[in-house]
């Protein structure tokens, strides 16, 4: 009876042995890094102040003191318009005409897309740790932990207030080398190449650095 739970226990422990070693390897730093270069150093990093197209009435001062410092830096353009307002008059609510102006995103500006104002791109920093891979459903997975910083950071970002609420993210990716974000990444590996996982069927949800 002896031998044959030992014999049991040496077969069992030979499969386990056998899917490990069927198990591929951790990606390397180097293939991190190759991952993080073509499927999110590519992504260029945009910043939104303010959801435009907007138009606003020349006395609504607080947007206009927000949009002066975009209009200045050319990155938005600003329009004299006069449109139809709901004022209380004698009591009671009357359309009228009212004057203002028209905020929108200047697309001839080189650094301005329907993203938003270009000011870096994410640049890896460091690989604090991977994970043991996992089979699931016959695929292979793996997380890695990583850190990474915004570089070719751009010159206007002085040019604007970093301690308004809009603009908090801009001050955090200025100050990213020093103090570089911390993201946790899924991987899985595809015909032998380590890729981002993108979820499957109905399920695909694009992994992003925020």
């Amino acid at each position: 009876m002896k031998v044959l739970t030992g014999g049991l226990l040496l077969l069992l422990s030979w499969e386990i042995l056998a899917d490990i070693y069927l198990l591929p390897t951790q990606p390397t730093n180097k293939q991190i890094q190759r991952v993080f270069e073509q499927e999110l150093g590519q992504n260029l990093l945009f910043h939104r102040p303010v959801d435009l197209p907007i138009e606003v009435e020349r006395t609504h001062k607080d947007m206009i003191v927000t949009m002066t410092p975009w209009v200045k830096l050319g990155f938005v353009n600003q329009e004299d318009t006069r449109f139809m307002a709901e004022k209380i008059m004698y009591g009671e609510p009357r359309e009228v005409s009212v004057g203002g102006f028209k905020y929108t995103y200047d697309q001839d500006n080189p650094l301005v897309s329907e993203k938003g104002i270009y000011y870096g791109r994410p640049k890896l920093k460091e690989v604090f740790s991977v994970s043991q891979v996992s089979e699931i459903g016959g695929e292979f997975f793996c997380e890695v932990y990583i850190s990474w910083y915004a570089d070719d950071i751009q010159s206007w970002i002085d040019k604007v207030n970093l301690r308004s609420r809009e603009n908090r993210l801009l001050r955090r990716a200025k100050e990213s080398f020093e103090k570089p974000f911390e993201k946790r990444l899924q991987m899985i590996q595809i015909n032998g190449e380590w890729h981002l996982w993108q979820g499957s069927g109905k399920k695909k949800v694009k992994q992003s650095l925020f």
